[in-house]
């Protein structure tokens, strides 16, 4: 056979070993298929957790916080595109620091900023003072409203609301939202502040769960309804609320009663050494003198 017809044949096969190959392929590709793309969004997902969000590209111009992982319960405790909140940047370039770092929701982050920067800072400064601090309570708390079993999940377990006990100045002073000794009208402009931003706002007059401080939250109901129970009280009003409530307690339990309405008992009969000796000495002589009666009769009796 020439050279040229075995190169032919050579050719002829390498094409038959390709074809075969392509087939072989296409057939195992029908057979085994292909895994689907992963989810988007499902926790531990770190292209979902490391986006950021409209949200956090706004607040990164006038705060500083840090991006942290989606809560994932337990239970209803669930939220999204969660940061913590360590400081609002006022305008002035001042820092407004967190204290302790709250924990929340953009949208909720964002807010809060928006208040401390544009209304508490400026009607502080008004007053001839500067603000440098807020000092918080509970931010996200997996737990229901107010702590009580069974009730409805709080809006702090959805890291949507923020407790809020008092503002920091430079001067070291302190202004404590429920102090009734702090400038009514200072508390009630940052009354009307916060009721205008926020969907929630209990304190002084909601219930005795807020006496101390601001719950403040961004709670979604419908027809956009919104709460604001917090009465701000001067020192009258707050003594003669005490008062209130001590005689409202002392109606509601009968069984609490003036100690100076207790009768005192009537004090122990005073015995006097000399009666009591006297009666002493009478019984004797009684008993003298019965003797005296049946002594003939016991000397006749044989012995």
């Amino acid at each position: 056979m020439s050279s040229s017809a075995i190169r032919l044949v050579h050719v002829k096969a390498l094409g038959a070993i390709a074809f075969l190959l392509a087939t072989t392929v296409a057939a195992m590709a029908e057979v085994i298929p292909l895994p689907r793309p992963r989810p988007v969004g499902i926790p531990g997902d770190l292209s979902a957790e490391t986006a950021v969000s409209p949200c956090r590209s706004r607040l990164a111009e006038i705060a500083v916080f840090k991006p942290l992982p989606s809560i994932t319960g337990p239970g209803d405790c669930i939220a999204t595109d969660v940061v913590a909140l360590d400081a609002v940047l006022l305008p002035d370039g001042h820092r407004i620091a967190l204290s302790p770092v709250s924990t929340l929701r953009c949208p909720m982050a964002e807010a809060v900023t928006h208040w401390i920067r544009d209304d508490v800072a400026p009607t502080i400064a008004a007053m001839g003072k500067s603000l440098r601090g807020v000092e918080t309570l509970d931010s996200f708390d997996c737990r229901p409203r107010n702590g009580i079993k069974d009730a409805n999940i709080s809006e702090h377990g959805r890291a949507n609301a923020l407790d809020v006990r008092a503002f920091r100045l430079a001067n070291g002073a302190a202004i404590e939202l429920t102090d009734a000794s702090v400038d009514t009208s200072l508390r009630e402009k940052l009354r009307q502040s916060a009721c205008s931003r926020f969907s929630t706002v209990l304190g002084n007059g909601a219930d005795a769960y807020h006496d101390s401080h601001i719950h403040l939250d961004l709670l979604e109901r419908s027809n956009h309804y919104r709460i604001c129970q917090w009465d701000v009280l001067d020192v009258a009003d707050t003594a003669a609320l005490a008062a209130k409530k001590s005689a409202a307690a002392a109606a509601s339990n009968p069984a609490v009663v003036n100690v100076s309405d207790i009768p005192l008992p009537r004090p122990r009969p005073v015995v006097l050494s000399d009666s009591r000796h006297r009666g002493v000495r009478l019984r004797a002589a009684g008993q003298r003198h019965l003797f005296s009666l049946f002594a003939p009769l016991l000397r006749g009796m044989p012995r």
